[in-house]
Formats: C-alpha cells, sequence, structure tokens
C-alpha cells in the first residue's frame, strides 16, 4: 500500500535532520493522536490529494508561497510517497464494528477534540496480541477536510520503526496533480 506526506524537503539532509523523507520530529504534542510520552507519529495518507489537503486545507488562498519553509530555509514542500505491507495491522477508526468494540461514537473521532483522541490512541497503542506483541502498527480514520480521504497515523518507539519504505519524492508546485485535486476538492483558489 502507498502513503503519502507533505514534507520540508531538503536535498543536503541526512536521514537524522530535518529536511530528510525519514526523519520525524519526535517533539509532538498538540497533533489528533500523539502521545510523545509512549511513541512519535507519522502522519500520512493514502491519497497524494488528501496529504495535501491535510497540509494546506486550513489556508483560504493557495500560491507558490505555500511550499516555503520560513522554519527551514534550505528546504521547498514536497511529497514523499512511501510503501507499507498490505497487511500491515492499521486499526480501521471508520469500521463501525471496531467503534463499538471501544464504545466510541463516529463524531468523537472527526472532531478536533486532542482532550478524547490522545488517550484513545493510547490506549489502542498499548493493545497486545496473545504472543505479547503490539496488535497495532497504527490507525487510520477519514479527513475532518474531506472524507473521502483516508489518514493514517503509524507509531514509531525506540525499539520499533514502521516499516516505511521511500519510494520517491514529488516536488510540489501549483500545476502538481495532487495540488490540482486538492485545491478542487476543497474549493481553494490557486492564484500563480
Amino acid at each position: 500500500m502507498e502513503l503519502f506526506r507533505v514534507f520540508p524537503h531538503d536535498p543536503s539532509a541526512r536521514p537524522d535532520q530535518p529536511g530528510h523523507p525519514g526523519y520525524l520530529h519526535r517533539a509532538q504534542s498538540a497533533g489528533r493522536w500523539d502521545n510523545a510520552h509512549a511513541y512519535a507519529a507519522w502522519y500520512l495518507s493514502r491519497s497524494a490529494a488528501g496529504a495535501v489537503g491535510e497540509t494546506f486545507g486550513n489556508l483560504g488562498r493557495w500560491s507558490s508561497s505555500m511550499f516555503d519553509t520560513p522554519y527551514l530555509p534550505s528546504a521547498r514542500r514536497a511529497l514523499a510517497v512511501f510503501e507499507v505491507p498490505d497487511d500491515l495491522p492499521i486499526l480501521d477508526l471508520d469500521d463501525p464494528a471496531e467503534l463499538a468494540r471501544r464504545s466510541v461514537r463516529p463524531s468523537q473521532i472527526v472532531k478536533r477534540n486532542t482532550g478524547f483522541t490522545q488517550p484513545l490512541a493510547l490506549g489502542v497503542f498499548r493493545e497486545q496480541n496473545p504472543d505479547g506483541s503490539r496488535r497495532w502498527a497504527g490507525l487510520s480514520w477519514w479527513s475532518f477536510h474531506r472524507p473521502i480521504w483516508t489518514n493514517v497515523m503509524l507509531w514509531e518507539t525506540d525499539r520499533e520503526h514502521p516499516p516505511l519504505s521511500l519510494l520517491r519524492i514529488e516536488q510540489l508546485d501549483l500545476a502538481h496533480p495532487a495540488i490540482v485535486d486538492a485545491s478542487a476538492e476543497l474549493a481553494r483558489p490557486i492564484h500563480g
């Protein structure tokens, strides 16, 4: 399965440095599913347009300046395309049976309420198989911006890393198909 992520791309960055597609900033606390004391969270999308929409969806006007990264001047936002095994165990929070099993309503997933979602994620992270192995590699849910987009969060710990294989990096510009698709889905005008 392919997963997509918009990230600040610096072609000269090493894997342990900001700007590399395999770099994950570990000081996380504000994200919907964050629990930095237990794991770091990889936020991805199952579609390129979904990754773009999650990154730029709150902007009312889309222009080439949205690809700039003032906090990392040597970088520009790009699209990383990763591959993970198709059978990777990801809890689907769009599955009514899984929601019912956890006494969770769909509205509790879609709302941006970290007071609810972060403890839920921590509980899922702690679920184990009978052999003691971790039951889930992460979880998926529908996008706040467009329910047709599926987001995925994979956890990473000091000892466990998600099986992400980088397939390619695509440079983003206003003509990139994912930008065009996401802007149409979100009714965001593009201004050159």
